[in-house]
């Protein structure tokens, strides 16, 4: 009876095991997914510039496309992510330009877009003692200097 309560426990610790390394691995992608939106948004959001601010000289991105741009690319990649797909899935745009201004932080006024997504979802660990219920990565794209010759 010794031998198979010990089975019995050493099976239960495996079991676990075992599934905590699948919930990591898909924990793991759900971030790794999320990061990758959080930089194309970001960088595809870069692209659209306001084209009268830059005939004159200046740069000043498109806000309203960017903002497009950004939902759906979100509403794109949510068939590949369980967390998107289940989760409440909230999003927030800074844009850094002549417009708008720069951050205290960027001294150098470069013109740049921060995006930072948040997920809250169901519990992604089925094991009992960890419950990690939200997700959040950002992203930060700066437009390359021009290089004077």
């Amino acid at each position: 009876m010794k031998v198979f309560i010990v089975f019995i426990g050493i099976f239960m610790v495996s079991v676990s095991a075992i599934v905590y390394q699948g919930d990591l691995g898909t924990y793991g992608h759900e971030q790794l997914l999320i990061k990758e939106a959080a930089e194309e948004c970001a960088a595809g959001s870069s692209l659209f510039l306001d084209d009268e601010e830059f005939s004159k000289g200046n740069i000043v991105f498109d806000y309203e496309k960017g903002i497009n741009y950004t939902e759906n690319y979100l509403a794109y990649i949510t068939r590949n992510s369980k967390a998107l797909s289940n989760g409440v899935v909230q999003y927030k745009m800074e844009f850094e330009d002549e417009k708008r201004g720069y951050s205290l932080s960027n001294a150098e006024k470069i013109p740049a877009i921060t995006v930072k997504i948040s997920v809250v979802t169901d519990d992604l660990f089925r094991v009992p003692f960890i419950e990690v219920t939200s997700l959040e990565r950002s992203a930060r794209y700066e437009l390359p200097e021009e290089k004077s010759q």
